[in-house]
């Protein structure tokens, strides 16, 4: 047989390939747990002289573990094993009807306690909403029922004032039912007005309502911008009207921008003229000789005009109730002359029991 020769290299042989070497691979060792102490031979082991440090534990290496594949067919619910069913015989209608009252009255029975304290607030809750609708329904007929219609307003004590004129105060109106009126409302109404000091409403079932007024007594008028009543207590109650009395004393003299701004001026005032006012009446000059104006000087103290002809008494500063006894005396002595002064001075600083007295 003919076989084919391969192409001659020369005469050389072909470069063998070197094998290629592998590293070799390290095996892991596994860490070794070190070995347990006879515990029999530690107690009989000789004792190790304080002086000697103990040899130091080599730590433990962890060795990392590969987890363990999970096991789903673990996780699976195992189907509980069935029960056996109890066979009861059917009982019939009259059986199951026994059975169930005797298992009613029994528990009846075991809870009558309980049930008699839920009855008992049964019974009183139904009572008290029969009282709550029987009294809304009283309360909507006493609003509405033409029986309990104000028929009649009895006033007392007003003076001053008309009957009309309380009413409209009071806001009262005949026909109103008389449970839509309150008292006190109706009182506070009332002490609004200017005229009334003190009130009192009374509902007079069914159908009357009676108020009591007191009303404020003037005493005097003080002239500022304008003129305005003032009540025995000294208060500045009203702007003088058109039907209010005008047969008083008159204040003069007086600053009314101070008299308006400056509250202690104000009382002093006031107060001083009222205590004037009464002194004048105990010394029995009142119905004799009544005064017509009182002036305020200033620092010259208080003038008083008085009697029909507007007489010219200056009584000056301080002591007051025994200058106007003063002045009762002479006039008394002056009208058994038949005589009338002018002006009498009683003002003298130096000699105060001296009295001036210019005749006409």
């Amino acid at each position: 047989m003919n076989r084919r020769r391969a192409p001659s290299t020369g005469g050389k042989k072909p470069a063998r390939k070197k094998p290629i070497q592998k590293k070799p691979v390290e095996k892991k060792k596994a860490a070794q747990r070190p070995a347990r102490k006879n515990v029999a031979a530690k107690k009989t082991a000789p004792r190790k002289s304080p002086r000697r440090a103990a040899p130091k534990k080599t730590p433990r290496k962890k060795v990392a573990r590969k987890a363990a594949p999970a096991d789903r067919s673990q996780n699976r619910r195992r189907a509980a094993p069935k029960k056996p069913r109890r066979t009861e015989p059917k009982r019939s209608w009259r059986e199951r009807t026994v059975s169930l009252r005797e298992n009613v009255v029994g528990w009846v029975i075991r809870r009558r306690g309980m049930l008699r304290r839920m009855a008992q607030a049964a019974v009183l809750g139904l009572a008290l909403a029969a009282l709550v609708w029987l009294g809304d329904r009283a309360v909507q007929y006493a609003h509405s029922a033409d029986a309990f219609a104000i028929g009649e307003i009895i006033i007392e004590g007003n003076h001053q004032l008309e009957d009309i004129d309380v009413r409209r105060a009071a806001r009262l109106q005949v026909g109103s039912n008389i449970f839509e009126v309150s008292t006190e409302g109706t009182r506070n109404y009332l002490l609004q007005h200017p005229w009334i000091e003190e009130a009192t409403v009374l509902r007079k079932l069914p159908g009357r309502v009676r108020i009591e007024i007191v009303e404020r007594k003037p005493v005097a008028l003080v002239a500022l911008d304008q003129l305005y009543l003032v009540s025995d207590e000294g208060a500045v109650f009203k702007r003088l009207g058109v039907d209010d009395p005008v047969d008083l004393p008159v204040i003069t003299g007086i600053a009314s921008e101070r008299f308006y701004d400056d509250l202690d001026y104000r009382t002093a005032i006031l107060l001083h003229s009222m205590a004037l006012l009464q002194d004048y009446e105990g010394a029995g000059l009142a119905k004799r000789e009544p005064v017509s104006e009182i002036h305020f000087e200033g620092a010259n103290g208080i003038e008083l005009f008085v009697g029909n002809d507007g007489m010219n008494v200056r009584l000056g500063n301080g002591q007051h109730r025994q200058k106007l006894r003063r002045l009762r005396q002479v006039l008394e002595r002056l009208a058994r002359e038949k005589t009338r002064p002018s002006y009498v001075y009683l003002d003298n600083v130096r000699s105060p029991e001296r009295v001036t007295v210019r005749l006409p």
